[in-house]
């Protein structure tokens, strides 16, 4: 079963990116029929005009009908920059119509080819929507523990994992409430990334989030540590090439948001570039009192 959002998106996305005889030759593969008709199927006479996004519906329409609502899905996604009718197909809202997907619970796998199950689309590095080797737009954030090395001096490093865990599920939540990802993490602190345009705000937003209420995580008594425990943050915004072997990702942006967290950024505050800068709202960008040049670009700061 689909939900009806991607449903209703797969149509528009048909509607809008190929022709009638494109959907037509769809139609031909999924049901295995050369003379495959979209006005035999709506039961008109082969002179009626019927546009793309009506004779999409139709064919979503007999494709569920017949159960063949999912191999539709699987054929689409490997449709989109293939060859169809003498032309190279581009599927315009494909990232969209894959994340809208996994938020249904169900996730197309690229290297199975096929459609899978899923019980929880936060696990999904890339949304459920991102494709090997291609370039998105992402906000990145670089999160450290200040002081680290003093506190396993003074506390072993056994008993910091304990506190490295219990930060981990504290800071997942919040990743989790503003649809952020985390590409690696080694204890001490992490990369997240927050795809789109959109994730400027949100990463802003939940950065703002972690540092406001991290005194409540130092309140908690699991926390193994009577010491207060201490963020930073740096961020950059830009294209990077996306795998899904996350440890493959090397890019200029994930570098600079490293950088800036590691050596411009003081302790419980946040730093974001230029170009997150620019992209915030009038009312965030008050939150950004301090401004320094870091490596070339300006950089602001929380106080």
């Amino acid at each position: 079963m689909f939900d009806e959002t991607p449903v209703k998106d797969l149509v528009e996305m048909y509607g809008k990116s190929l022709t009638f005889t494109d959907i037509e030759a769809v139609g031909g593969y999924l049901f295995k029929n050369r003379a495959y008709s979209i006005q035999a199927t709506a039961g008109v006479d082969h002179k009626v005009s019927i546009s793309p996004l009506n004779a999409a519906k139709i064919l979503v329409e007999e494709s569920e009908k017949n159960g063949k609502l999912k191999e539709l899905f699987a054929f689409t996604f490997e449709l989109d920059g293939s060859p169809l009718n003498s032309r190279v197909v581009a599927l315009d809202g494909m990232e969209n119509l894959l994340y809208r997907l996994s938020r249904s619970g169900q996730y197309y796998d690229f290297a199975k080819r096929k459609l899978v199950d899923i019980d929880d689309h936060y696990k999904l590095l890339n949304w459920g929507a991102l494709r090997d080797g291609r370039e998105y737009p992402f906000t990145i954030a670089s999160i450290d523990i200040c002081q680290n090395s003093e506190l396993v001096k003074k506390h072993k490093t056994k008993v910091m994992e304990k506190v490295y865990y219990r930060l981990w599920e504290f800071l997942r939540s919040k990743l989790d409430h503003w649809e952020g990802r985390i590409w690696s993490w080694a204890g001490d602190g992490g990369i997240y990334a927050f795809r789109g345009e959109e994730g400027i705000a949100h990463a802003v937003s939940c950065g703002l989030e972690i540092l406001a209420t991290l005194p409540v995580f130092n309140m908690q008594p699991e926390k193994a540590i009577k010491d207060d425990i201490h963020l930073r943050i740096g961020m950059d915004f830009g294209q990077v090439k996306f795998f899904n072997d996350t440890g493959r990702i090397v890019s200029d942006v994930i570098n600079y948001a490293a950088h800036l967290e590691k050596k411009g950024t003081k302790p419980r505050t946040i730093s974001v570039s230029d170009v997150i800068h620019a992209r915030l709202s009038p009312e965030m960008k008050l939150v950004f009192s301090e401004e320094q040049k870091f490596e070339g670009r300006l950089a602001h700061s929380t106080g």
